[in-house]
């Protein structure tokens, strides 16, 4: 029986695909569509980036073609096995009957904003922790990130070390000490360890503390060689960076800020066998790159695709892209080997194709928008 096209994807396009609406299709009984998923399914379209650009140059160009195509969906089903045939299977634009709306928002082409967005249905919530022992509840997260078999990257195993130096001495070998906690080239522990350390004494002993010069000394260190790299990396000179200071003092502030108080973490967590996690070098290279709100004009490196998020919600966008992808990452790690998208491969999130790059040891070394051609 031959069935009339109601539905094409240039269409569904035009009415959903661009704005990233959530949709509800119902398929025609007897279809092939009808046949594999039942009824009805629901979620949103997923566009390979050279997809999406060819049907948007051709909405512009006011083409009127109306092609069956297949449309995949990132499915919100119970069944996990349909939900998985929609996304690498999917289903012809054919075989829809009607389609279903839900807007949780105003409509909105999120891969054209070229503004700063927000991260859809998120909820910022402060936390206050006076009343918690910040560095006993750090410790308590180590641990059961041992127990659950979980490694700690080389920076957390210093400040394991390091937080049990404080807390529980009597826990710590002299071999704790020597190996893990004291820095061959200097004989002395590692700045890290000691800002771990003496940050607590400082701060239980605010006014004239005896610890504060040799705090504020570690973190003169760690600044040093910190700027360093960036200067490194960017291909510039110290000069610049004090140049920065003069130009735009929020940004040089930012970045300083940033300098002094970052602390290599693991981006995954709970759920996962193999960590993946970020260190200041890689963690810098992603802010310097792809941050549009910082920028050296005398940097020989340039600047790459720019994130349109803050700085909060560039960390909050790297969690959502491991997650989708959290099986196929896993399981390239447990063979010993990195995991890599970029291009058509790309993963879609709100308006935009993420790259990213994670190397066999789970270190994230690049993650960022790509260019919206």
């Amino acid at each position: 029986m031959t069935q009339t096209q109601t539905f094409s994807i240039q269409s569904i396009f035009s009415a959903i695909g661009q704005y990233d609406r959530y949709a509800i299709f119902n398929f025609l009984r007897g279809s092939a569509a009808f046949e594999t998923y039942g009824g009805t399914v629901y979620g949103y379209i997923i566009y390979l980036p050279s997809e999406r650009a060819r049907l948007k140059q051709e909405m512009e160009a006011g083409n009127t073609s109306s092609d069956d195509g297949t449309i995949f969906l990132d499915g919100a089903l119970q069944d996990k096995e349909k939900n998985q045939r929609l996304l690498t299977k999917g289903f012809l634009s054919t075989d829809i009957a009607s389609i279903n709306i839900m807007d949780l928002g105003p409509i909105k082409n999120q891969y054209d904003e070229t503004n700063v967005k927000e991260i859809p249905n998120t909820i910022n919530i402060d936390f206050h922790p006076e009343f918690l022992s910040g560095e006993k509840m750090l410790l308590h997260v180590f641990r059961l990130k041992l127990k659950e078999g979980i490694p700690l990257i080389p920076d957390e195993v210093r400040r394991y070390y390091g937080l049990q130096l404080l807390l529980e001495p009597e826990q710590v070998t002299d071999e704790n000490k020597v190996n893990i906690l004291t820095d061959p080239a200097t004989g002395k522990y590692y700045d890290d360890v000691l800002i771990t350390i003496l940050s607590s004494f400082v701060e239980a002993d605010r006014e004239g503390s005896p610890f504060r010069y040799a705090l504020n000394n570690a973190l003169s260190n760690r600044r040093k060689t910190r700027v360093a790299y960036i200067c490194r990396h960017l291909g510039i000179a110290l000069k610049h960076i004090d140049k920065l200071r003069i130009e735009n003092i929020g940004a040089w502030q930012e970045l300083m800020t940033l300098v002094y108080r970052f602390e290599p973490e693991t981006l995954t967590c709970w759920g996962w066998t193999h960590h993946v996690y970020w260190d200041f070098e890689r963690f810098i290279h992603i802010y310097l790159r792809h941050y549009k709100k910082f920028l050296i004009n005398e940097s020989s490196k340039g600047q790459g695709t720019g994130f349109l998020y803050t700085i909060k919600n560039i960390r909050r966008i790297i969690n959502i892209v491991l997650d989708a992808n959290k099986v196929a990452i896993e399981e390239r790690l447990k063979a010993g080997k990195g995991f890599h998208l970029q291009n058509d491969k790309g993963h879609y999130f709100n308006g935009n194709y993420y790259s990213i790059k994670i190397d066999p040891d789970g270190r994230l070394m690049q993650f960022h928008p790509q260019d919206n051609a």
